[in-house]
């Protein structure tokens, strides 16, 4: 009887243990298929977007300028990342969010070429005054004679640019090389250097670079690393003698996008006109922004993103 009940008892004990066993075989197994269904892929940033300038092109004027028409349309990618190199955003840009209930910042961007010249004080103090800061891109066969002023506009917060040498079509467009066209350039870093201690890379082509600048030059201006810039608003402020009225209204209506880079030139209605445009722009909610090589986006007709 007792050599029963002990069998009876190791039977039982047997069993216990396998039971227990196959337990742990199928918690472990069911622990082992949770965790490789939670190990996903890494996520897959999404390519930053370039934006995107339409228009039509320049049409030849007596003046030293060309103009675009008002279709011309700068269109922000996401959040306004229009960049070509490096991938940062302008400081003020679009919200990229479209639940969020926080709206998109306008952001415009004045810009005066053909200087320096004798207007060039008096436009960077009124900027001043306002708490502005533009970008200048300045001739720099213009440079002598100009010294201080070109100091003064670097040392109080604006960005001076490159606008050429000559700012010559014959010289600049006429052989469709890239060698003439560069080397104006590359002469001009140099001496705005001297005078301000600064390299400035970003260049605006006189004219606007359509269709002088072509794909050859824009190969040759990547290599060098050149950033370029046009413009989204023509004030045509060069064409208005005397008639600063004539010129906010052109910027009025032009000015729609969230982020507006305007044309203008160191000229007497310029300055004339340029407090009531400054008035109309902080009325229309746009903030004021200088160029900052760290946060380069890309404003070119070709559309090319290299510049």
């Amino acid at each position: 009887m007792k050599a029963l009940v002990t069998v009876a008892l190791i039977l039982s004990s047997i069993s216990i243990v396998m039971s227990a066993y196959a337990t742990n075989q199928i918690i472990h197994g069911s622990k082992s298929a949770a965790g490789a269904k939670l190990q996903t892929p890494p996520a897959v940033t999404a390519p930053v977007v370039a934006p995107q300038i339409t228009t039509s092109e320049p049409r030849e004027s007596s003046a030293e300028e060309a103009v675009l028409t008002e279709d011309s349309a700068f269109k922000p990618g996401s959040g306004d990342k229009s960049i070509a190199n490096p991938d940062k955003s302008p400081a003020s840009s679009e919200n990229t969010n479209p639940r969020s209930a926080v709206p998109a910042q306008k952001v415009v961007y004045l810009t005066f070429d053909d200087g320096p010249s004798k207007y060039t004080d008096t436009i960077v103090d009124l900027l001043q005054k306002r708490g502005i800061h533009a970008t200048f891109f300045m001739i720099g066969s213009q440079l002598a004679g100009y010294e201080e002023s070109v100091k003064r506009t670097s040392e109080l917060g604006n960005y001076v640019g490159l606008h050429s040498m000559s700012h010559n079509k014959k010289k600049l467009y006429d052989t469709g090389k890239a060698d003439p066209f560069l080397k104006e350039y590359q002469q001009e870093q140099a001496l705005v250097n001297e005078l301000t201690g600064t390299t400035p890379w970003l260049i605006r082509a006189p004219y606007g670079s359509k269709p002088g600048v072509n794909a050859d030059i824009r190969d040759r201006l990547a290599e060098a690393n050149f950033k370029m810039w046009d413009w989204t608003v023509d004030s045509k402020d060069w064409s208005y003698t005397d008639k600063p009225d004539k010129i906010v209204q052109e910027v009025k209506r032009q000015v729609r996008r969230d982020t507006e880079v305007i044309l203008m030139h160191e000229k007497s209605q310029t300055i004339k006109a340029l407090p009531e445009i400054i008035d109309y722009l902080q009325k229309k909610g746009y903030s004021f922004a200088v160029y900052k090589p760290e946060m380069h986006f890309s404003v070119n007709f070709a559309k090319d993103d290299r510049l």
